[in-house]
């Protein structure tokens, strides 16, 4: 960007928020004319979760009108960098550090596009005195938007509606724009939650529904070629950083995930010592990998092989399953105990497999907590699944320490096991991996002014499933150890203040290689924050991240899989933003410069091999919040 078009947005911008300051400032007045009348707000709205209703923790809390995250709108972002993507928003996503799954048996083996999508455990349920409604838009530098709008209300006291709404529309980073528009990422949600308690407050549901089609026009990644690496085969990074004048391997090829889900939860109480509850959910999962008219230049000489056919691609896999939890709780003093029997039916397809392999799980579990006083808290879980995998765990919450340890057995995904598609094939009878992890953090605070958190992260585990550096499948017979500790802070100072997490990782055993982690990984937020006669709120601040140079996974479009790379290594870098962000009364707005140090070390960085990181844009967004 030169700074001629930079002073340009830059002016574009200042106009825009005065706009939006005179128009809250005058809606603040109307209300604060209008006081004796409008009693409602944040703090008569009201939510709580499934989780905690699940689990008999009765507590609702009010919703989160701080600054805290009004300017961050990237998923990568919003989850402190803890998220490798491809470089822009919207684009396939993978844990930087190893993660546990959420279920001990199958899987699809599709989760690259999981932060985008809502979970059925995701979902607020609230208790409104009056509607609540919550817009959110974002201009994004490089043609890049979001908006999303919430609504809830209380048709009576016992019985509450709402519904969600959220369009992603991202233009590309690299490689030649057709025209204005020219798609990168293109994604539409919706949802739709109820819950309702009867009048007596025995019985009580939930019931929720989601919709999301995640489309993204892949590009491959920046198109390799001998031009950019030295004499010695040395990549030449600086010569990658050119954007949309870079040359990408695919052009007509489209790839996302379709995903349709449906969950209900029910329980009945009969006393404080007995309740019996249901849950149930369907969920159907369609991955598509698609290129209808490959490019003779470019496309058809990004893949390997083609088994099916040669003018064009359509791979396409079904995930769909059926399942049903029944249980029994209750509270015996301080003691909560649940215990369950759950049953799910699984059908996996793939557009040319033969069988749809039909799978029942069933399942047993319990879990239990003792909580003698507020803010301390033992509790402990174990479920088992009657082919042999299980969980169990254990956590522990006191005001200055917390600890948790958890032994784990789960079952490889059906992609992993079984592929038939144009570009690859495997057949493979993977063995489950094993995983036995401890964590601990210390919670040390002097007055307002200094809380420090040393933490520490053990995992151990055995029989990995990856994909190798010929993106397929394999499976270790050996083990690894991860060492990750770590330290999180926060310093206020009047009104500056720093928010820092900072993660070491060791790597040892025979599988260590497997496991492709940055050795340091540091995020900071240093930000001026204070309240003007408690009617305007801002915040300015620089945020920072940094990874040190790693060999990062690369991807693969046509499998949506990250896999094994020796040859890239994606060097270390800090990444700087800039952001202002304001409330006025119900309005939060933000401006944030991305990657303000661009052209000062280097032109650019690196998320995943021959994927750039965000370029420097300019980000300007609303959040507007109304509760009548």
């Amino acid at each position: 960007m030169s700074l001629l078009n930079f002073a340009s947005v830059l002016r574009k911008i200042l106009f825009l928020i005065s706009i939006l300051c005179l128009g809250a400032t005058y809606v603040r007045a109307q209300v604060t004319d209008d006081s004796t009348k409008n009693v409602y707000g944040a703090e008569t709205t009201l939510f709580t979760t499934e989780e905690n209703i699940k689990n008999n923790i009765q507590q609702y809390q009010i919703i989160d009108t701080s600054l805290t995250n009004t300017h961050n709108w990237d998923p990568v972002n919003i989850n402190d960098y803890y998220y490798q993507n491809l470089g822009t928003v919207g684009t396939a996503m993978r844990p930087v550090f190893y993660e546990l799954p959420d279920v001990i048996g199958k899987r699809s083996g599709f989760s690259v596009y999981d932060t985008y999508m809502k979970t059925p455990e995701e979902f607020k349920y609230f208790d409104t005195k009056s509607p609540y409604t919550q817009l959110r838009s974002v201009l994004g530098g490089n043609y890049r938007a979001f908006i999303g709008i919430d609504f809830s209300r209380n048709v009576n006291e016992n019985w509450n509606v709402g519904f969600s709404f959220r369009r992603w529309t991202i233009d590309k980073q690299i490689g030649p724009l057709q025209s204005r528009g020219d798609l990168n990422v293109l994604s539409h949600s919706y949802d739709f939650q109820t819950d309702y308690r009867s009048p007596d407050r025995k019985y009580h549901v939930l019931f929720n529904f989601g919709r999301t089609f995640h489309k993204v026009n892949e590009t491959g990644g920046i198109r390799d070629t001998t031009a950019v690496v030295d004499s010695t085969g040395a990549i030449l990074y600086n010569q990658l950083f050119d954007y949309d004048d870079e040359d990408i391997n695919l052009r007509n090829a489209e790839g996302g995930e379709l995903r349709q889900q449906y969950h209900l939860y029910q329980e009945y109480k009969l006393n404080s010592l007995l309740q019996f509850y249901h849950e149930f959910d369907r969920a159907n999962r369609m991955n598509i990998f698609n290129n209808s008219s490959p490019s003779a230049e470019t496309d058809v000489n990004y893949f390997d092989q083609f088994l099916i056919r040669t003018d064009s691609t359509v791979d396409q896999t079904r995930f769909v399953y059926f399942q049903n939890e029944v249980g029994l709780k209750g509270s015996i003093g301080d003691v909560f105990y649940r215990f369950y029997a759950r049953r799910k039916d699984i059908r996996f397809t793939g557009k040319y497999l033969n069988t749809v392999n039909p799978t029942v799980e069933n399942y047993a579990g319990g879990y239990a907590r003792f909580a003698p006083r507020e803010n301390w808290n033992l509790t402990a879980n174990a479920e088992y699944e009657l082919s042999g995998n299980y969980k169990i765990a254990a956590s522990l919450k006191v005001p200055f320490f917390s600890v948790s340890a958890t032994s784990m057995q789960f079952a490889s995904p059906f992609f992993y096991e079984q592929h038939f598609g144009n570009h690859d094939y495997w057949q493979n009878d993977f063995r489950s991996e094993q995983v036995q992890k401890l964590s601990g953090k210390l919670d040390v605070k002097w007055r307002d002014y200094l809380r420090i958190q040393p933490k520490l992260d053990l995992q151990l585990i055995s029989n990995h499933m990856y994909f190798d550096t010929l993106a397929m499948p394999q499976q270790s017979n050996n083990s690894a150890t991860l060492l990750q500790p770590g330290l999180e802070a926060k310093v206020k100072y009047g009104v500056m203040n720093l928010d820092l997490d900072y993660i070491y990782t060791l790597k040892e055993g025979t599988d260590a290689d497997l496991f492709r982690i940055p050795e340091h990984f540091l995020t900071s937020d240093l930000y001026y924050h204070k309240v003007f006669e408690k009617k305007l709120e801002a915040r300015l601040g620089i945020e920072a991240h940094y990874k040190s140079a790693y060999f990062a996974d690369d991807y693969d479009p046509v499998t949506q899989q990250f896999y094994l790379q020796n040859n890239f290594e994606v060097p270390g870098y800090v990444v700087l933003d800039f952001y202002v962000s304001a409330k006025i009364n119900t309005a939060q707005l933000f401006v944030k410069f991305r990657h303000i140090n661009q052209d000062l070390i280097a032109g650019g960085y690196f998320t995943t091999p021959y994927y750039t990181g965000q370029e420097r844009v300019v980000d300007l967004g609303v959040t507007w919040s109304f509760f009548d």
